[in-house]
């Protein structure tokens, strides 16, 4: 793994051929202090879990790819859980018939090399347990969940 500071708070992490995508960038953002942040790369990775949530069942409905595939595009962030660091990431990988498949990217290894461009937002952010889907979520800085911008517009007229 190569990391690389490329901005203020951003940084290019390229992983190399058989390293796990998941686990190092985890250990980028555990070595650069990152408790909030976004992350988004490309390249090819083999040995894939991905994964769709199945929200009345509460599970994911994950499926496993060896042979090596595109990484179309990756996108994810950052966040804590307590004192774990969170990466919540999902992924487009497609193989040699171009068909496409995408979902939750719970690990890979790395098939020829794969570039990733990490950003630290400089706060923390927390994800909090939500039984009712039964995920951890990104809790809004006040606490509160979903007023989304049209209320507040409304609020102001």
């Amino acid at each position: 793994m190569h990391t690389r500071r490329v901005g203020d708070r951003e940084f290019l992490v390229v992983l190399e051929k058989d390293e796990k995508v998941v686990a190092n960038l985890l250990k980028v953002a555990a070595d650069e202090g990152i408790e909030g942040g976004w992350v988004q790369g490309l390249g090819s990775i083999k040995e894939i879990e991905i994964g769709y949530y199945d929200l009345p069942r509460r599970t994911y409905l994950k499926r496993q790819f060896d042979e090596d595939m595109e990484l179309v595009g990756a996108l994810g962030n950052f966040a804590m859980h307590g004192t774990e660091r969170v990466l919540h990431l999902h992924c487009t990988v497609s193989g040699p018939e171009l068909l496409s498949f995408a979902g939750h990217l719970f690990e890979a290894r790395v098939a020829v090399t794969t570039e990733f461009l990490v950003r630290d937002f400089g706060v923390r952010i927390d994800r909090e347990d939500v039984p009712e889907v039964g995920l951890r979520l990104i809790r809004a800085p006040d606490g509160a969940r979903g007023t989304g911008g049209r209320k507040r517009k409304e609020a102001e007229a």
